[in-house]
């Protein structure tokens, strides 16, 4: 079981509708935190995607908001977990993928 975060902005505090989401990356249950790295739209490296959150809203898939000290927390806590997958680009010691991922 996983969860996926992502940054959402222009949020209609009276419908609840915005842009697209943007996928930060998937928490999965014994794996590392997997972070996407977005064809490197937003930021290129894990300190230019820690400035780059810092003053963005993060949502869970179920809609929870997730403070950026919350999620970063998240994703250091699973770096000594184990991944498996071809398709890792290694940036700074983390697990980054520039595909799609569910």
């Amino acid at each position: 079981m996983g969860t996926n975060y992502y940054v959402i902005e222009n949020k209609c505090g009276h419908c609840g509708r915005s842009d697209s989401p943007i996928h930060l990356g998937k928490s999965s249950m014994g794996w590392k935190f997997c972070l996407q790295l977005n064809d490197r739209k937003y930021y290129k490296d894990l300190d230019e995607m820690k400035e780059w959150t810092k003053d963005k809203k993060i949502e869970n898939e179920y809609g929870e908001n997730i403070s950026y000290k919350d999620f970063w927390k998240i994703v250091k806590s699973q770096q000594n977990s184990i991944m498996k997958d071809n398709y890792v680009i290694k940036i700074g010691g983390y697990n980054f993928l520039d595909c799609e991922f569910c």
